[in-house]
């Protein structure tokens, strides 16, 4: 039998492959050997060698913990040797990195000394929510095509999309100005009966608002849980309107059914709406952010309704025997949301 000896390059490959698992095992564990052999110059009071041993793994290799662990470790071995400069510009990255960290009895006095001659402010957060709207109407007039009307009634749809980003701008600790956009769809179905024929008019309503709110804290459940409260006002601006109806023949001997194509609508509606708008909700503190749930009633405060004499109106009314009530916009919005805290450490001024 003929024996085939391996090429060296081959013979590379394979040593290289077997020996990847160990060493990627080994850098793993250590900048974790690091920070103990960091922990023990420490207590020894050998300090002024920990800033070259700490040095690689501060930029990259530690874990969260770990990483807190090393600086705290570094800032108070710059203090024990008097380079306050450096000790400055380590808390400042400290802070940058870890803006919401909390002192703990552990910290040596001149941390703590050190870490509150800085504060670390929101800077603004950035928030997005998404959830669902449902439209109500307010009537202003009704208006028939029918002589003779009997009914109508208005159905409003549960299950609307409803998103929006919104930048917050805190004030104090309670209260935060708001800016957002936030996009809407809205369904709704006006049911009308005259003469024996029924109209089922359903309208779908895409619309940008721009509310300018304050939000308030009013309350605090535990360490994480806060209730909050809004109010403010803003403009809404009509994207597209577009209407789907259907008359129907409801006498045994005439169960004509007519419909067509949806018509767009949108020059039968204002284009700028004024609205206010309330609420109320509660968030959940996260590292550096919130979990928002909310529910936000809009009141709208124009008619809708403006009669162009467009062709979609004309056919509205002679083909489907249907005429717009005059009404105001309002809805209610349920969503959740997530906020981006975004943080300015600073060194104090004298006198803060």
């Amino acid at each position: 039998m003929k024996h085939e000896f391996l090429k060296p390059g081959l013979l590379l490959t394979l040593f290289l492959a077997l020996s990847a698992v160990p060493i990627l095992a080994q850098e793993e564990g250590s900048c974790a050997e690091t920070l103990k052999n960091a922990q023990t110059l420490f207590a020894r009071g050998q300090v002024e060698k920990i800033p070259d041993v700490l040095r690689n793994c501060m930029r990259s290799g530690f874990k969260r913990e770990e990483q807190i662990s090393a600086y705290r470790i570094l800032i108070q071995s710059y203090l024990l040797e008097d380079r306050l400069a450096e000790a400055d510009s380590t808390m400042l990255a400290f802070l940058v990195k870890f803006p919401e960290y909390q002192l703990s009895e552990t910290d040596h006095p001149d941390f703590v000394s050190l870490y509150r001659s800085f504060r670390v402010k929101p800077l603004l957060q950035i928030a997005f929510h998404f959830g669902t709207n449902i439209p109500f109407l307010t009537f202003v007039e009704d208006q028939s095509n029918s002589p003779e009307p009997e009914s109508n009634s208005y159905r409003s749809e549960t299950l609307n999309l409803i998103t929006s980003v919104e930048v917050k701008i805190p004030l104090n600790d309670k209260i935060d100005a708001n800016a957002e956009a936030r996009y809407l769809q809205s369904r709704f179905t006006n049911t009308e009966k005259y003469l024996g024929f029924e109209t089922a008019y359903r309208e779908t309503v895409q619309r940008l608002e721009i509310p300018l709110s304050a939000t308030y804290s009013f309350a605090r459940f535990g360490k994480n849980l806060s209730a909050f409260a809004r109010a403010g006002a803003g403009p809404a601006f009509n994207l597209k309107t577009t209407a789907t109806p259907v008359n129907t023949g409801l006498d045994d001997n005439n169960r004509n059914l007519v419909s067509g194509a949806d018509l767009d609508v949108t020059a039968s509606r204002i284009s700028v709406d004024l609205f206010f708008t309330a609420g109320a909700g509660i968030r959940y503190k996260t590292p550096l952010g919130f979990i928002t749930l909310e529910a936000r009633s809009v009141f709208g405060t124009r008619n809708q309704v403006i009669r162009t004499g467009t062709s979609e109106s004309r056919e509205l009314a002679y083909r489907y025997s249907y005429c717009d009530d005059d009404f105001t916009m309002n809805n209610l919005g349920i969503t959740l949301g997530y906020t981006q805290i975004f943080y300015k450490p600073a060194k104090r001024k004298q006198g803060e």
